[in-house]
């Protein structure tokens, strides 16, 4: 095959089976990419496995750097990093994992990490692990006093692959588990509406996917429902929070338990702006960088899953062809 591929995602800690995969189809360029000044012009490449984690569009500007490409392929659920209406433009064909459910429904990283984030809002752990470096021990305990997870209520906002993970773990800790997802219909756990989520929940996950549907779903009227001492955790995309609803919440509700994976404007290099950053600086909430579907196994077989994916679109071109003919 003639074809050429650029692999701009991470890739240093793929097993080398993945790599020789890679390459036994096509020749394949594994270069690192995370802003766009890093983007060079080749009018060779046909096929881009592109890196989800990275701070700009993919765009009119961007494709025309790659005049030759065939297909794009981003190795995550989320599409917004791509412009749909650049590569519609351009009839150039656009997958993501969503494409390949079969490997998809193997990832289970985003779905553990999210449920750290909510164990650490519960029990302190941070803060926890702040005083060790500080130089003490128990002396202010009364910071580090957290809560059980067992018999609390927890409220999913999604109940796709992460929530139904989720919910599992959840209850196996003894939890009491409900689900907002217009989408979904379940016997194994009770639907409540948004409103019932924010104010009955002890604890609220958001881990629905980024649509226009779900964009800014998250307002003040439903943060401002939330219990004394909640905890509420976003994973999925920060556009999901209206962030300028939950900077007010939270600077007039010091007791909830805060903790985002994501912030609004990732996609643009603009979340380093993020007003929630000063709460995470002063401990209030705790921020990760985007890392919930960060670990080895997960992005070994998100590349496997891409690789399948791009096998497909050709062979299906292929076919699509002989038909024609």
């Amino acid at each position: 095959m003639s074809d050429r591929c650029l692999f701009s995602a991470p890739f240093t800690f793929l097993p080398p089976t993945v790599i020789e995969a890679y390459e036994e189809l096509m020749t394949t360029d594994f270069r690192e990419i995370w802003s766009r000044d890093e983007l060079e012009p080749d009018s060779s490449l046909t096929v881009w496995l592109m890196n989800p984690g990275q701070n700009f569009i993919i765009d009119d500007g961007v494709l025309e750097l790659y005049p030759s490409l065939k297909v794009l392929v981003t190795p995550s659920t989320g599409r917004n990093h791509i412009s749909e209406a650049a590569c519609k433009r351009r009839n150039l064909p656009v997958y993501s994992l969503l494409d390949d459910r079969e490997t998809l429904d193997s990832i289970t990283a985003s779905s553990e990490f999210t449920f750290l984030l909510l164990l650490n809002a519960l029990r302190r752990l941070d803060v926890g692990m702040a005083e060790v470096s500080a130089g003490r021990w128990r002396q202010r305990e009364s910071l580090m006093r957290g809560r059980e997870l067992a018999g609390k209520q927890v409220g999913l906002v999604g109940l796709g692959r992460i929530g139904r993970r989720l919910a599992r773990y959840c209850r196996a800790f003894d939890a009491d588990v409900a689900y907002y997802d217009p989408y979904v219909l379940t016997e194994d756990l009770p639907v409540w509406s948004l409103e019932e989520i924010f104010s009955q929940a002890d604890a609220v996950c958001i881990c629905c996917a980024l649509t226009p549907e779900t964009t800014g779903m998250i307002s003040g009227d439903l943060l401002r429902r939330l219990k004394p001492e909640a905890t509420l955790i976003n994973s999925s995309r920060g556009e999901v929070v209206v962030e300028a609803d939950l900077v007010e919440v939270l600077a007039d509700r010091s007791d909830l338990r805060v903790g985002l994976d994501v912030l609004p404007g990732e996609v643009t290099n603009t979340h380093h702006e993020s007003p929630l950053l000063e709460f995470h600086r002063s401990g209030q909430i705790v921020v990760t960088p985007h890392i919930a579907g960060a670990s080895v196994e997960s992005q070994s077989k998100a590349a496997l899953g891409a690789l399948n994916i791009i096998r497909n679109h050709f062979r299906s071109s292929i076919n699509a062809n002989l038909t024609a003919t």
